[in-house]
């Protein structure tokens, strides 16, 4: 008797940490994107407008959001001149859940969703205002939560055999606080929540979704 409860209630649940570290520890793995949909956020300037302008160059189809129409129109034709390929735009903040859903349905069912959108408030937290720790909270967790639930219902409907892929812009912040008493705390905090949400999706979604994350310093 008393090995079996020493196998249920010790070396079972050890055994699945184990397989569970295998199955979510992050790998290597390369996302094939030519002729299938990749829609970028934040893509009008900055690291999305140069992975969109990557991803039209190895032929995928691309979508890029963001707020700012007159960006957006100056990306697509950026893109257009550089490689040729007509990208489409689509104007939404990511705060309003609604607005993201009509963006991602005019689109169209995504293979590949980069969420690429960011803020960071640049002070300590005794002097910033309420209003700029929820924008950055608003924009930076749920405007990622928005997307993915506004896009993983036709992510998970698609006819494509090759796997559906959620890719996240982080920060190494989010990984371990290197600056406590720094002005980024509050962001730092946040990307650690985005982190965090991503790795417990990662295990929901295992079976048929990869979430990736590409981090920036």
């Amino acid at each position: 008797m008393a090995d079996a409860y020493f196998f249920l209630f010790f070396l079972l649940p050890l055994l699945l940490l184990v397989v569970l570290y295998f199955l979510v520890k992050p790998r290597s793995v390369k996302i094939p994107i030519k002729n299938r949909h990749v829609f970028i956020t934040g893509g009008s300037s900055g690291i999305g407008l140069a992975l969109a302008h990557r991803a039209a160059a190895e032929g995928a189809r691309v979508s890029i959001l963001a707020r700012s129409p007159g960006k957006l129109e100056e990306a697509r034709n950026a893109i257009r001149l550089a490689t040729g390929i007509e990208v489409a735009v689509f104007s939404a903040d990511v705060r309003d859940f609604e607005a993201v859903k009509r963006a991602v349905d005019e689109a169209g069912p995504i293979d590949v969703l980069l969420l690429n959108h960011g803020v960071f408030v640049a002070l300590e937290l005794e002097k910033m205002e309420l209003s700029e720790v929820k924008f950055t909270m608003d924009v930076n967790l749920m405007g990622t939560l928005n997307l993915i639930k506004a896009a993983l219902p036709a992510m998970k409907n698609r006819k494509d055999p090759l796997p559906a892929s959620i890719a996240l812009v982080s920060s190494q912040a989010g990984q371990v606080n290197l600056h406590l008493f720094a002005p980024s705390v509050i962001y730092d905090l946040i990307i650690y929540l985005v982190n965090y949400y991503c790795w417990v999706y990662t295990c929901e979604l295992l079976i048929w979704l990869y979430i990736f994350a590409f981090y920036r310093f």
